[in-house]
């Protein structure tokens, strides 16, 4: 049956309620499709398809369309989702259920299916669900091509059996298949209850990747779960943390040098057995830090660990600074607040993930949970000209009781970035992705390539801890191209100097890059230095600056 496309009123202005209510009213029947409610596991979505009711055309146009990306030298990754399903029992979209009653889902003592995950848990521990799992990404590897898989909340799986997925799809492909997924230990199967997860801290030495919140929060501030006034008062690392308070803020100088720590805790790929000075001078492995209760290092190899700073849960980065950054920050320091996201994302160890849009300053006008809100909060504008900040308050289910908090934000214009704020993000992303192209330390191989190789100058009690550096040692590393990288990451409105006396006469320069007229911050090209008599490095405000030696 055709789907349908709400009406909305345009221009629809900052805090009107008007545009979720459309939403809201035709949110079933609507043409936006998250992808999270499967329904055949092996059919290639009809959205893809000029004519979905042709299965043929799903088939060939899918496989035309891979093939046409790895032509264009892109590899292609598939979401994946078999933790759930959307319906179970007699419903008419209840596909398992049907066949084998009470077998594919997870139930709990009663009988009852559980729905820890939103929806209808699957059993993946039990052998034939977890045979479905392996056969269908078999299916997908090899008569696709697809190269990798990312799995939505993977640790509601069993380990044993991701692994054995693992070896299959390896076999089938001829070659290594990444692996990724959401570790995240929650629901009825939290802390191995029912079988050994795949989870952050159970797929240690798995090669499996995992997101990890380590850095994420430490960036952005707070957490996934912070709700009314939290959302503003926890500032991160990035958007103000005691160096530009807001008017909520109440974080001390102990904050600050924490989430520094905690921040390069990412940056080193939360490699377990990597070792730091901390802000107190103790030198710790990053697996003796405490993550709330855990390891903050939690990762055997850098495969297993997935940074980033945004994904399609929870708020963009662009709207979470929009609670965090003082009111009054112009756009132009927005867009450079969000580039050190970025920038702090593409310099880590490990696997780098990019949310769309981040690099154009994506808004969903504050939304945090946009599955079923429709085009108009998930959509990108690919002329550059907006990021749709401010075109109506988000879904009242998930968002009204920040709703107070939103209103006055959504409705200032000056919180709205420029055409040249959003060229400006665009096309340091860009600078950003070229230089962790350009060199092998950035993505070393190995967690003993990066105990030897990585080192964190500027740390420990006499830090200034506004800066980040990194320094990376390319002598004899196969396509390292440099002998020397090294990084300072400033997250001040004011310029800093780090003196580095240990790095004085060297022939450190600005990387290639950034010091191209072509390159996307001027700031940084004209005022990124390097003092060699001292080994003194300066870095501009709200800036992220790569220094190389050949």
């Amino acid at each position: 049956k055709a789907c349908t496309t709400p009406t909305i009123a345009t221009p629809a202005q900052g805090d009107s309620e008007g545009p979720q209510a459309a939403v809201a009213a035709t949110a079933a029947q609507d043409c936006f499709n998250w992808g999270y409610d499967p329904l055949h596991f092996n059919a290639p979505e009809g959205s893809f398809a000029t004519d979905a009711s042709d299965g043929a055309k799903r088939i060939i146009e899918l496989r035309q369309m891979v093939m046409a990306l790895h032509k264009a030298g892109l590899r292609v990754g598939m979401d994946v989702v078999y933790n759930h399903t959307s319906a179970s029992g007699q419903h008419a979209q209840s596909v398992l259920d049907r066949i084998v009653p009470g077998y594919y889902h997870r139930l709990n003592a009663n009988g009852v299916v559980e729905r820890s995950t939103c929806c209808d848990n699957t059993a993946t521990e039990n052998r034939m669900m977890g045979k479905l799992m392996i056969d269908s990404v078999e299916l997908w590897a090899k008569h696709y091509r697809m190269d990798s898989f990312r799995f939505d909340l993977m640790a509601h799986q069993p380990r044993p059996v991701m692994e054995a997925l693992q070896r299959r799809v390896n076999t089938i492909a001829g070659r290594h298949v990444n692996l990724i997924g959401e570790g995240w230990n929650f629901g009825e199967v939290a802390n191995g209850a029912r079988f050994v997860q795949a989870s952050q801290l159970s797929l240690n030495g798995s090669g499996i990747g995992t997101f990890s919140d380590r850095g994420r929060d430490a960036v952005r501030g707070g957490s996934a779960g912070d709700n009314g006034d939290a959302q503003v008062r926890n500032q991160g690392y990035i958007n103000g943390l005691v160096y530009d308070r807001n008017a909520l803020s109440t974080a001390t100088q102990a904050d600050l040098l924490r989430t520094a720590d905690m921040v390069r805790v990412g940056l080193a790929g939360s490699i377990r057995k990597f070792q730091m000075l901390t802000y107190i001078g103790e030198r710790k492995t990053l697996e003796q830090i405490d993550y709330a209760g855990q390891p903050a290092g939690y990762a055997s190899e850098p495969s297993e660990v997935v940074n980033y700073v945004e994904n399609h849960d929870n708020q963009t980065l662009y709207d979470s600074h929009a609670f965090k950054l003082p009111v009054g920050t112009s756009t132009e320091d927005r867009a450079r607040v969000q580039m050190l996201g970025v920038a702090i994302t593409a310099l880590s160890q490990g696997i780098a993930y990019f949310h769309a849009g981040i690099d154009v300053l994506r808004s969903k006008s504050m939304d945090r949970n946009s599955f079923d809100s429709g085009d108009w909060f998930n959509r990108l504008d690919w002329t550059y000209q907006t990021n749709y900040f401010g075109t109506g308050l988000p879904p009242k289910g998930d968002n009204g009781a920040s709703w107070a908090l939103m209103q006055p934000l959504l409705a200032n214009a000056a919180l709205l970035p420029t055409p040249a704020d959003i060229a400006f993000a665009r096309d340091v992303s860009r600078d950003l992705l070229a230089i962790r192209a350009s060199t092998s330390l950035l993505r070393l191989r190995s967690a003993p390539d990066i105990r030897q190789r990585l080192t964190f100058p500027n740390s420990g009690p006499g830090q200034n801890p506004v800066v980040l550096v990194g320094h990376l040692d390319g002598k004899g590393y196969p396509g390292a191209n440099f002998n020397d990288l090294l990084y300072l990451i400033n997250v001040d409105k004011l310029a800093h100097t780090i003196a580095l006396p240990e790095h004085a006469n060297k022939a450190y320069a600005l990387h290639p890059v950034q010091a191209a007229s072509t390159g996307a911050d001027a700031r940084v090209r004209d005022g990124a230095r390097f003092d060699p008599a001292n080994g003194s490095f300066t870095v501009p405000a709200r800036s992220t600056a790569v220094f190389v030696v050949r």
